[in-house]
């Protein structure tokens, strides 16, 4: 019998890939798509163990395990040694679980008798499967894309003001953790790519330094007071309220669906009792 070895490791990396977005699903973890590529090579290029005659030490059942729990740890990252043992549990579940379906359509294409030995001659469902297995998995992607996508819109706001004279249009973000405020004013601080207002003068006498900490590291922002900024989304349409603008360095957003960062303070204000409610 003639066998492939690119058809061979394709197929497995195939599979393993189904196998490893079914197990990040039931346990509600989101990976990148880079590790699960890596673990999947992995397991396809170890199925050669079973065709290379002088590796065939290397498909004994703990070395399974082990290669399987290094495809978890590729995909999940880093946990304790317990946590791990569930996740392995979960894959070799799903696994079993696939082999089962698998072995059932082949009883449904080969001829089996008691006492016999049982040969897998046919076998053209296949590549149904694969195929199935390939719709889901891009189904899957397509489908996070989406609702990713969908939850960044809900928070994207439209700001605009004018500083000397000129008008400023930019895309922001609600970060609802982001509660920064400049201690004098008590005012909500709006983060800005400071390309996008590189004419603005942040060492003018009217400069406000605000004090910033997070975890790991901390620091001082520049800002001015801007008056009557207009914050606007798709659905409402928010009342001109005040705001410190400051620059920052760092580049928002990777595929540039926002160009600033608004503080929860910016949306939502807290009354005399510490509730909080929109300024819609």
């Amino acid at each position: 019998m003639e066998i492939y070895v690119d058809t061979l490791v394709l197929e497995n990396c195939i599979v393993n890939f189904f196998l490893l977005t079914v197990t990040m699903k039931c346990i509600k973890h989101k990976c990148k798509v880079i590790a699960l590529l890596s673990s999947s090579l992995l397991g396809g290029i170890y199925t050669l163990v079973l065709v290379i005659p002088q590796l065939n030490i290397l498909s004994c059942l703990p070395i399974e395990l082990i290669v399987a729990f290094m495809m978890l740890r590729i995909v999940y990252g880093k946990t304790n040694i317990l946590n791990m043992i569930k996740i392995l549990i979960i894959f070799l579940m799903m696994t079993f679980t696939l082999s089962g379906v698998c072995f059932l359509f082949s009883l449904k294409q080969n001829l089996y008798l008691l006492g016999t030995t049982f040969k897998i001659e046919k076998y053209s469902i296949k590549y149904i499967m694969l195929g199935v297995m390939i719709m889901y998995i891009i189904f899957s992607r397509l489908v996070e894309y989406i609702r990713d996508k969908l939850f960044v819109r809900n928070f994207v706001f439209e700001i605009e003001f004018n500083i000397e004279g000129k008008q400023y249009s930019i895309k922001s973000f609600l970060d609802t953790g982001n509660e920064l405020r400049e201690p004098i004013t008590n005012l909500p601080c709006i983060l800005i790519e400071e390309n996008l207002i590189s004419d603005v003068d942040f060492n003018s006498i009217n400069t406000y330094h605000v004090l910033y900490s997070s975890i790991g590291y901390g620091g001082s922002l520049k800002g001015i007071k801007v008056n009557n900024i207009k914050i606007s989304n798709n659905y409402h349409l928010y009342e001109e309220v005040d705001a410190i603008i400051c620059p920052c360095k760092e580049k928002l957003s990777k595929e540039c669906e926002f160009n600033a960062l608004l503080s929860r303070g910016i949306v939502y204000k807290g009354d005399i009792y510490g509730k909080v409610s929109s300024v819609f």
